[in-house]
C-alpha cells in the first residue's frame, strides 16, 4: 500500500498517535450513534476534526513553520521534536525530514494529559517521560521504520474520518 501523501510530503504516524486518534475516533462515533443530530457540536467531535485539520492539512502546509517550534519545554535534547497547538491544553506531537519530504505524527495528547504546568500529567511532562522510556523512539531512523509499517492503519483511519467529517 502506497503512504498518504499531502502537498508533497509523505504521511506517516507511529503507533501511539494512531492509538489516540482510533479511541477518539470510537468516542465520536459512540456519539454519533446516541445523538445524530447533536454530536458534532461534542467536544470530542471538535478535537478528533482539529486533529485531522492539523494532519491532513496545516501542518502538511510548511511543518516548520515556528508555530510549530516547541523550543526547550521537552528539554535541549528534544529540541528537534515539534508541536502543533490546539484548543489551548492540547499538542500534536511529530518530526519532520525536509530532505525526504517526510512528516511522523508521534503522539496526541487526550483529556487525562491536557496542558497544565507542573503537572505530573501534563502533555509535555508526559511526551519527554515517552520519549525518555524510547516509545516513540528519538531517532528519526527508529521512529520512520516503526511508523512505516503503519501505512494500512492511517489510510484506513484518516479515510474513515474523511468520509465522515
Amino acid at each position: 500500500m502506497k503512504p498518504l501523501e499531502v502537498n508533497g510530503w509523505t504521511i506517516y504516524a507511529h503507533p501511539l498517535f494512531l492509538a489516540q486518534v482510533e479511541a477518539l475516533t470510537v468516542k465520536v462515533r459512540h456519539l454519533q450513534s446516541k445523538d445524530p443530530a447533536g454530536y458534532r457540536n461534542k467536544a470530542a467531535t471538535k478535537r478528533l476534526a482539529a486533529i485531522m485539520k492539523l494532519a491532513l492539512h496545516d501542518i502538511p502546509q510548511d511543518p516548520s513553520s515556528t508555530q510549530y517550534r516547541q523550543g526547550n519545554t521537552l528539554g535541549t535534547e528534544h529540541t528537534h521534536w515539534q508541536r502543533a497547538k490546539f484548543y489551548q491544553q492540547y499538542r500534536l506531537f511529530f518530526r519532520y525530514d525536509a530532505a525526504s519530504k517526510i512528516i511522523i505524527y508521534a503522539w496526541v495528547n487526550d483529556d487525562a494529559t491536557k496542558r497544565a504546568y507542573d503537572s505530573k500529567h501534563d502533555a509535555y511532562t508526559v511526551f519527554q517521560k515517552m520519549l525518555r522510556s524510547g516509545n516513540p523512539p528519538d531517532s528519526w531512523k527508529a521512529l520512520r521504520e516503526a511508523s512505516m509499517r503503519e501505512v494500512e492503519r492511517i489510510d484506513t483511519l484518516f479515510a474513515a474520518d474523511s468520509d465522515e467529517h
